[in-house]
Order: structure tokens, then C-alpha cells, then sequence
């Protein structure tokens, strides 16, 4: 009878549950607006021209949304060598919004704008809705002529 429970107990030990899928959301993606679509990335560009590139969110919802949705997002960059001497002691700057997604709503696109002086490296983006993360990672934010020459070299 010991070896049933032990045999039973590895068993549920090996199962792994699935994380619940979101409610609301379907997908959420970071990325370049491109078409129509997002190229979901996790290498961007910093092009400052938005005839060039625009980057940003989108949340694609499961349905028309039948209540308002909350949207927040943080995106912590590296810290200028310039910052004010407030912040000293911090190695990060973070960047924080709201959006209200609407009733019917089923797309939301938020663009966020690159700005002079934001620093190239890694960028952690996380995004709610309604209080549950949606994306929370890393992005590599790179000199866009560093990354043609890497898709040039990787053509040859």
C-alpha cells in the first residue's frame, strides 16, 4: 500500500498544471507596427523617425469587451549618465501610462514613442490588464544600423 501512495505521489509530483488562460486577453504582443500588424520583437530598433518604424502594444481581446478594461504599463530603461543627482543610487528609469480599453472595444494599440537620449540596452516592458500581466519581459532596444549590418552578415 506505501509503494501505491509513493508510485501516486511521484505521479502528481511529474503532472504539471496549465496556467489558466487570460479572461479577456487572447494575445498581447510588444513590438513594430508594421501593415496593419505587430511584429511581436525581442530585438528593437531605436529609430526615432516614425515615417521609419513605430513601436508599441497591442492587446487583441477574446471578445467585444462588455466592461472597460484597465491598461497600465511599465517600461524601465537604463538610467542617462546625465540623470539628475535625485537619482542617484538607481541604474533604471521607468516610464508608466494608463489606457482605458472600451466597451466593444476588441483591439487596443498603444504606440510608445522613442525620444532622444533614451539609452540602447535592455528595456523590461511589463503590461497589465486590469491588475494581470500580459507581457512582462525583456526587450533588446539596438543602434538600427548595428542590427542591418548583423542581417546583412547573416544573408551571406
Amino acid at each position: 500500500m506505501r509503494g501505491a501512495g509513493l508510485a501516486l505521489s511521484l505521479c502528481l509530483l511529474g503532472c504539471q498544471s496549465k496556467p489558466e488562460p487570460d479572461p479577456l486577453v487572447e494575445r498581447a504582443a510588444f513590438g513594430v507596427f508594421f501593415g496593419g500588424q505587430i511584429q511581436d520583437r525581442k530585438e528593437l530598433p531605436f529609430e526615432l523617425d516614425l515615417a521609419k518604424q513605430r513601436c508599441g502594444f497591442r492587446i487583441d481581446f477574446r471578445a467585444p469587451l462588455e466592461r472597460s478594461a484597465t491598461v497600465s504599463w511599465e517600461i524601465a530603461r537604463p538610467l542617462s549618465a546625465k540623470a539628475s543627482k535625485s537619482d542617484a543610487g538607481a541604474d533604471r528609469v521607468t516610464e508608466v501610462g494608463t489606457a482605458a480599453a472600451r466597451v466593444g472595444e476588441r483591439r487596443l494599440d498603444v504606440p510608445v514613442l522613442l525620444r532622444q537620449g533614451q539609452l540602447l540596452g535592455t528595456w523590461h516592458v511589463r503590461v497589465k490588464v486590469d491588475e494581470r500581466a500580459v507581457i512582462d519581459r525583456d526587450v533588446q532596444v539596438v543602434d538600427p544600423r548595428e542590427l542591418r549590418a548583423r542581417e546583412l552578415d547573416a544573408g551571406r
